[in-house]
């Protein structure tokens, strides 16, 4: 080190906190136990040890590391058992994750998909947080299972879910597949919409007046299922859309039973990972 005005030492990991020094690209020095870098990453123990060519090893005390204070204050955390993980950070993520992979230190990575999955009272998986980038992520460090997951909340999250920090480097194919199975799922579900108008007469208790205007609202329910292709959607423009059939009183027969049987055979479709998409965790 040039001079000891260089370098900042770490607030968290400060001199004597252990007896080894890392060191990150912007010069902050950070103080750790040998022991505990050897044990918790394969990694820093062959690096903690250069092999002299002999029986014995020479043991350097300081090491300069790529990785800058951030990502190294959090990966660090999880080496150290009296130290709790700091929350996830879509702008730090990134960083975080590769260390772990460099590092091998694999309690990041279920650390972060535990962070990433919503649960219901039961600790049923019901949703996942930042869908988009938790999918471009766990494809590229092959965490598969979690890929579908995400994957599956992608398809059918509302566009406001689908956020991504700046300067976050996407492949663009797997944008434009992405996108298209966004498409085939609000597709699908506009079909029923389509088909229960065409199975409707005026027979069915409506009048032509009353089709009219229950056509017209229509139009704002196929908008929002093109922003949230999913049963949520249907549930929350079931006051306004399809104001007639939905009523009790003798109104088109049967169309409580149809949206029941709806919302099996939708809720079965978001539950599963559709078969085209299982090419996407693999492209590169």
């Amino acid at each position: 080190m040039s001079s000891s005005t260089d370098y900042v030492q770490s607030a968290e990991f400060p001199e004597n906190y252990g007896d080894f020094q890392l060191v990150s690209s912007n010069h902050v020095i950070f103080s750790f136990p040998r022991f505990l870098l050897s044990h918790g990453s394969p990694v820093f123990k062959d690096m903690l040890r250069i092999g002299t060519g002999d029986s014995s090893d020479y043991e350097t005390d300081k090491l300069q590391l790529t990785e800058d204070s951030t990502t190294l204050d959090q990966l660090l955390r999880f080496l150290d058992t009296t130290k709790k993980p700091l929350p996830i950070h879509m702008d730090t993520v990134e960083g975080l994750l590769e260390s772990a992979q460099k590092y091998q230190v694999e309690q990041v990575f279920d650390y972060w998909e535990e962070q990433m999955i919503v649960r219901d009272v039961e600790m049923h998986v019901i949703g996942i947080r930042h869908p988009m980038m938790s999918f471009f992520l766990a494809a590229r460090f092959r965490r598969d299972e979690f890929a579908r997951l995400a994957l599956r909340e992608f398809i059918r999250a509302p566009d406001s879910n689908l956020d991504l920090p700046k300067g976050f480097m996407v492949e663009h194919r797997r944008i434009i597949h992405l996108t298209r199975l966004r498409q085939e799922r609000s597709r699908y579900l506009i079909d029923y919409i389509y088909d229960f108008h065409r199975g409707m007469g005026p027979n069915d208790c409506c009048t032509e007046q009353a089709m009219t205007m229950m056509g017209a609202k229509t139009i704002p329910l196929v908008l929002e299922l093109m922003k949230e292709p999913s049963w949520a959607t249907f549930e929350r423009n079931m006051s306004i859309w399809p104001g007639c059939p939905v009523k009790s009183k003798g109104h088109h027969k049967g169309s409580r039973v149809k949206f029941e049987s709806w919302k099996r055979k939708i809720l079965e479709e978001e539950m599963a990972l559709p078969e085209t998409a299982q090419y996407l965790l693999f492209l590169d």
